[in-house]
């Protein structure tokens, strides 16, 4: 049985691509959104996040074989301890990490993590588009103040109780699921008279170069917040490679 961890577009990929083959395999997420998303490419859907003390049990009574962590890039700590519980398991661990793709210009800039980035927006005028997720959003809020921020997140529940307790209000929010064009972006931020925009090292299915081509289009700064370092064993960016690494012909 092979553990899918997912949480992207190419955890979905990929689970159609084991389902196409004929692999048993159990895709896990951490939320009900994304397990609605999962039940819609497998059959076997693990919601709720697996602990690091759980990920032995969970491997012995799944009979695990093989481990592929398809997480969100900025999923550092499950990526972290399923590495460390597959290697003391003796369970191969394979990494599917979205490519890399963009170089520093007159409108983008990239920093190290999310503290640089308030530390540069602090010193920078001008209302500020953020799409780094509801997770973050409430840091944001703390260390810069409500008033010239605009979010978008993903329209359920959750999500919007997070950012009525961090003080947005509902012009504050774009509340719609992507994928998002080019143009879209554009008119998204528009609306909010942004000078900057924030987001996250997510790669091109994350829709990182539609927002990067959107801030050129409007003259402004793109604040690309850079994906933390883990030490994969094995990692991939191709699905091609990742079939050959499974042995799938199909």
């Amino acid at each position: 049985m092979i553990l899918l961890l997912g949480g992207t577009s190419e955890s979905l990929t990929i689970a159609d691509m084991l389902t196409k083959s004929h692999q048993e395999f159990i895709l896990s997420v951490t939320t009900e959104y994304g397990a609605e998303l999962a039940g819609q490419h497998a059959k076997n859907v693990h919601m709720g996040a697996i602990l690091p003390n759980e990920f032995h049990n969970f491997f012995q009574v799944h009979q695990i074989s093989l481990v592929i962590d398809a997480t969100h890039p900025f999923a550092r700590s499950i990526s972290t301890h399923v590495i460390i519980a597959a290697k003391q398991d003796q369970i191969p661990y394979i990494r599917f990490e979205r490519q890399q793709m963009h170089e520093e210009g007159p409108f983008l800039k990239v920093v190290a993590d999310m503290d640089a980035a308030i530390a540069l927006l602090q010193h920078r005028p001008g209302n500020i588009y953020l799409s780094t997720g509801s997770k973050t959003a409430a840091d944001f809020a703390a260390k810069l103040g409500v008033d010239r921020l605009h979010v978008r997140v993903l329209p359920t529940q959750r999500v919007m109780g997070l950012l009525t307790e961090a003080g947005y209000h509902a012009n504050q929010i774009d509340a719609i699921q992507g994928p998002f064009s080019e143009s879209l972006n554009v008119e998204l931020i528009k609306r909010t008279n942004a000078k900057t925009v924030v987001t996250k090292e997510s790669g091109r299915r994350g829709g990182l170069q539609e927002k990067i081509q959107a801030c050129q289009n409007l003259k402004i700064l793109c604040l690309v917040i850079k994906r933390p370092a883990v030490a994969y064993p094995v990692v991939t960016s191709s699905f091609d490679d990742l079939k050959a690494r499974l042995g799938v012909t199909q």
